[in-house]
């Protein structure tokens, strides 16, 4: 059983479901869509911001915030891609990574950012601005791809416990009957089960994590202990590159 469906993307199947709908035969005009994609990657956001629970990982979400920090770029300093095809390269990956999250969302996504008459260019700086979790996972499947993968799985086990929740409080609010109480402890050793399972890898992804902020820190202390031991040499090297009178490679020497 591998359900992958988040509650915040159950409901975005069903509202955009009824969308469409209401929607068939009729034209679409630029802005619906565009509306219709930032409603998308607002949830793609929930999805994927939502890791687990707070009880479950109460730190994992901050130390996955400053994970992509380096993804999570300002709305002022996106910038679009140098051609056509890198932007339609990009949107491909980005809903690869949303049909990893949920099916249902990838085809959703795919729909929108396939209608006649986009621009990809513009579609991607979008994309880029309001789907930052989904960029930064996209992006860490490049960078790292044991690591997406794992944090992938977590995802997916996160919407498992999600579901079976529901369906748990669900049959302990009907009678109380042998039937019921049967399927009650059935579904409570099945959720922590999974539970289990999440914690375990929860555990693994914030250990990697954080030894990559260790191998962060470590790299900044270098480059520090490196100008405070060289530092007339570093001025120098400063000022020649203020007055351009150093190629590329030396400008970056030392950085």
């Amino acid at each position: 059983m591998r359900t992958r469906y988040t509650i915040a993307t159950s409901w975005l199947v069903l509202l955009l479901g009824m969308f469409f709908v209401f929607n068939s035969g009729t034209v679409r005009t630029q802005a619906s869509t565009s509306d219709d994609l930032k409603s998308v990657l607002a949830f793609a956001n929930a999805a994927v911001g939502q890791t687990a629970s707070p009880a479950a990982n109460p730190d994992g979400n901050r130390i996955w915030d400053r994970m992509r920090s380096d993804a999570l770029k300002s709305a002022s300093e996106v910038s679009s891609p140098a051609s056509v095809s890198t932007a339609r390269n990009n949107i491909d990956r980005y809903i690869d990574v949303a049909n990893a999250i949920d099916p249902e969302l990838g085809k959703i996504l795919g729909n929108l950012c396939g209608e006649q008459g986009q621009d990809p260019v513009e579609l991607e700086r979008m994309i880029r601005r309001y789907g930052r979790n989904l960029v930064a996972l996209a992006e860490l499947k490049q960078s790292d791809p044991g690591f997406y993968s794992q944090k992938i799985h977590e995802l997916n086990l996160d919407a498992e416990v999600v579901k079976l929740s529901r369906q748990l409080r669900n049959v302990q609010s009907q009678p109380d009957t042998a039937e019921n109480q049967a399927q009650i402890e059935e579904l409570r050793t099945y959720l922590e089960l999974l539970m289990r399972s999440r914690l375990k890898i929860s555990i693994r992804n914030r250990e990697h994590s954080i030894k990559q902020l260790e191998e962060h820190l470590e790299t900044l202390r270098d480059r520090l202990n490196h100008d405070e031991v060289n530092f007339d040499m570093e001025i120098e090297r400063q000022l020649l590159q203020e007055l351009g009178e150093l190629d590329a490679v030396q400008a970056a020497r030392g950085r």
